[in-house]
């Protein structure tokens, strides 16, 4: 049976999405950016309200390193734009990043711009560069 833990390894503030990335399956960076964009969506307290909650009750994983095999996400190096994000998105999804890139283009004008916009500055922040490519 898996268990929910908060990863050791895999953490930005208390390892929370690690845990969740590591019990679904699912590279933790895509649960970090979702986490984000819920919580400018909904006003950041609920959801922060509900990331300390899930701090305090979730136990902390074992002391070991345990590798989980999953798609990560990466920024792309070569698909760069501004930060690489769309670019990343695309090579995730093996689409052409032009599309990924009219999607948030679209996506941006219909919320108003600024909600992805921060999301898209905070990705670039939580997001890390594909280690082994080179422009």
């Amino acid at each position: 049976m898996k268990r929910l833990y908060r990863d050791r390894w895999d953490k930005k503030v208390g390892g929370v999405c690690g845990g969740l990335g590591q019990l679904l399956g699912l590279d933790p960076t895509i649960i970090r950016l979702l986490v984000v964009i819920i919580c400018i969506f909904t006003g950041v307290l609920p959801l922060l309200v509900l990331y300390i909650i899930a701090w305090i009750l979730i136990p902390l994983g074992p002391p070991t390193y345990i590798q989980f095999e999953c798609r990560r996400l990466y920024r792309s190096v070569r698909e760069r734009k501004i930060a690489g994000i769309c670019g990343g998105i695309a090579e995730g999804l093996k689409i052409d990043a032009t599309i990924v890139r009219i999607v948030m283009l679209f996506a941006m004008l219909l919320t108003g711009f600024f909600p992805l916009l921060i999301a898209y500055i905070i990705g670039i922040v939580i997001i890390p560069e594909r280690p082994d490519e080179h422009p």
